[in-house]
C-alpha cells in the first residue's frame, strides 16, 4: 500500500511540474511589460553545428513563456518590492509609493564616476558637435535630463547614499570652459520639483515638467516661443508608469498625469508618409509603445519662417513632441544615442537630449559630424617612442579614421589631432576623443575617431601622426 501512494505521490509530482508545459500554447506573455524582447526557442543547430547552448537558451525560453508570468512576478514583487521595500525587477521602490530606475543607482551613488579625461572628452565631443552646427547657421543646446532621483532624492531608500557629485554635475561644470551651449534641465527641474514634475511611478518626468523643459530649451536657442503661462491644466489619474509596470506587470497603480488646456498646431507627417490621423499617430510616438518611432520629421501648417529643428533624444523627449513641433516650421526627431549633424539643411537648429543615466553613451561612438581643419598644429613637441595603430576606412561619404591612444596617455585639455603628412605638406585636423568601443576589439577608454568628407579632396597616401596633450604618436600610414 505505501509502495502505491509513493509511486502515485511520484507521478503527481510530475505531472504538476509539467503542468506550466501543457498551459504554454494558450498562454501568451506581453514582452512590452517588461520593456524587452522575449527569448525565442533556441535551435539544435547554430552555425552548422550542434548548439551547444541549447540547454541555457531553453532555460531562458521557459523562463520568459511561463504561463502566468507577469501573474507571478506582479505576485512576488508585491511582497518583495512594496512588502518589504527591497530592490527587484530592475525597480527600487522608494518612500512613499515612488519607484526608480535601478540603474539610477551607480549615478546617485557615484560608482559609476567617470574619470576626468572622460569628462573632457563629453566636452571637446559636445563642442565639435556645437561647431559644425553654428558653422551651417544654427544654433545648438545639450539637454543632459537628470536621473529622478537627482531632482527627488528625498524619496530613495536610506541605504542609498547620495555622492556629493555625479556624473551630470561634473559635466556640466565642464561645459563652460569649452564653450557649449546647454540647457541645465537639472536647476530647471529642482527649482518646480515641489509643483510635482515627475511621475512617482514613472521614470520619466510628466506633462508638467516636460512644459518647463521645452521654454528652457527653447530659451536656451534663442527661440522665440509661447510659454503657456496661463493655460489651464487638469490633473488625470490615466498614465500607467513603466517602472509600475516593471514592478507589477500584470496590474498595478494609475499615476498622475498633467493635461493642459492648449490647442497646437496644425501639421503633417512627412515621415512617415500617408499619416491620416496625425493626432493618433503623435500620441502612438508619445506613448511607451516604441513603434516605429526612431526617425519621423513633421511641417507645422500655421509656420513659414524656414525654421528647422533637428533633435536627437531618448525616451525623455516623447512628452516635448507637440510642444517643439509647434515652434518649427519643420522638425525632425531622432532616437539615438549620437545625433547626424552632417548634410543637415542650412540653418537648422539642433537639440541633444540624453538621459543622465546614459551620459557614458557620448563619447561610446563618435557622432556623425566631419573633422574640422585646424592651424598651427605641429609634431615638433614631445614625439612619443610608441607607435599607434590607426584604421582608415573608405565609406560613401569619404573616410572613416580611428584607434586607441595609450591608457597612460595625458591628453591634457582632452582634444586629439590628426596630423597627415604628403610631401613635405601637413594637414591637420581634430578628431574626436572617442574610444570607438564597437570598432576596436580592445579593452580601452582613451581613442581617436574623425570622419573625413570626401570633398575634402585627400588622395593617396599620408603619414599619420596623432597628437594629444603635449605628445605627438606616430602612427602607421593611411591611403585615401
Amino acid at each position: 500500500m505505501k509502495k502505491t501512494l509513493k509511486s502515485i505521490y511520484i507521478v503527481l509530482f510530475f505531472l504538476f511540474l509539467c503542468l506550466p508545459m501543457a498551459f504554454m500554447p494558450f498562454f501568451k506573455n506581453d514582452a512590452s511589460l517588461e520593456k524587452r524582447s522575449l527569448a525565442e526557442f533556441p535551435s539544435y543547430i547554430a552555425e552548422g553545428r550542434l548548439n551547444l547552448q541549447f540547454s541555457d537558451q531553453f532555460e531562458s525560453w521557459v523562463n520568459d513563456h511561463l504561463p502566468l508570468r507577469a501573474q507571478l512576478l506582479t505576485a512576488s514583487n508585491s511582497v518583495k518590492g512594496e512588502l518589504l521595500k527591497g530592490q527587484t525587477s530592475n525597480v527600487i521602490v522608494g518612500k512613499d509609493g515612488w519607484l526608480f530606475f535601478a540603474s539610477e543607482a551607480a549615478d546617485y551613488m557615484g560608482t559609476n564616476a567617470m574619470t576626468d579625461e572622460q569628462i573632457k572628452s563629453v566636452a571637446v565631443t559636445l563642442s565639435l558637435i556645437q561647431e559644425q552646427v553654428t558653422a551651417n547657421g544654427g544654433r545648438f543646446t545639450f539637454v543632459a535630463m537628470p536621473n529622478k532621483s537627482s531632482v527627488y532624492s528625498d524619496y530613495m531608500p536610506f541605504q542609498y547614499r547620495k555622492a556629493q557629485q555625479s556624473n551630470l554635475t561634473r559635466i556640466l561644470a565642464a561645459l563652460p570652459e569649452y564653450k557649449v551651449n546647454y540647457t541645465d534641465m537639472l536647476a530647471v527641474l529642482s527649482s518646480h520639483r515641489d509643483e510635482g514634475v515627475y511621475h512617482r511611478r514613472d521614470s520619466h518626468w510628466n506633462y508638467r515638467g516636460a512644459l518647463y523643459g521645452y521654454n528652457a530649451i527653447t530659451e536656451s536657442l534663442g527661440r522665440a516661443h509661447d510659454t503657456f503661462d496661463n493655460a489651464k491644466s487638469t490633473t488625470e489619474k490615466t498614465w500607467r508608469g513603466d517602472l509600475d509596470k516593471l514592478l507589477l506587470p500584470a496590474g498595478g497603480v494609475m499615476d498622475d498625469q498633467i493635461i493642459y488646456d492648449v490647442k497646437h498646431s496644425g501639421f503633417t507627417f512627412t515621415r512617415p508618409q500617408g499619416v491620416g490621423n496625425t493626432q493618433a499617430q503623435l500620441e502612438i510616438f508619445m506613448s511607451d509603445r516604441e513603434e516605429r518611432d526612431d526617425n519621423f520629421s513633421t511641417k507645422n501648417k500655421d509656420l513659414h519662417d524656414g525654421s528647422n529643428l533637428y533633435m536627437a533624444r531618448d525616451s525623455f523627449g516623447r512628452a516635448l513632441l507637440p510642444w517643439m513641433i509647434d515652434c518649427f516650421e519643420t522638425a525632425t526627431f531622432r532616437r539615438v544615442n549620437h545625433p547626424e549633424v552632417n548634410n543637415l539643411p542650412s540653418g537648422t537648429d539642433v537639440v541633444y537630449e540624453i538621459a543622465e543615466r546614459n551620459l557614458n553613451r557620448v563619447i561610446e561612438t563618435a557622432p556623425f559630424a566631419f573633422a574640422p581643419v585646424r592651424q598651427g598644429i605641429t609634431a615638433k613637441d614631445k614625439t612619443s617612442g610608441e607607435t599607434l595603430g590607426a584604421v582608415s576606412k573608405s565609406e560613401g561619404y569619404g573616410f572613416h579614421i580611428y584607434g586607441k591612444l595609450p591608457e597612460n596617455a595625458d591628453v591634457g585639455n582632452g582634444r586629439v589631432y590628426l596630423l597627415l603628412s604628403q610631401n613635405g605638406k601637413d594637414t591637420a585636423l581634430e578628431a574626436f576623443p572617442v574610444f570607438e568601443s564597437k570598432l576596436i576589439e580592445e579593452a580601452g577608454t582613451k581613442g581617436f575617431s574623425a570622419y573625413i568628407s570626401k570633398d575634402f579632396g585627400l588622395s593617396g597616401t599620408y603619414q599619420l601622426t596623432v597628437i594629444a596633450g603635449n605628445t605627438a604618436y606616430p602612427c602607421n600610414a593611411v591611403v585615401f
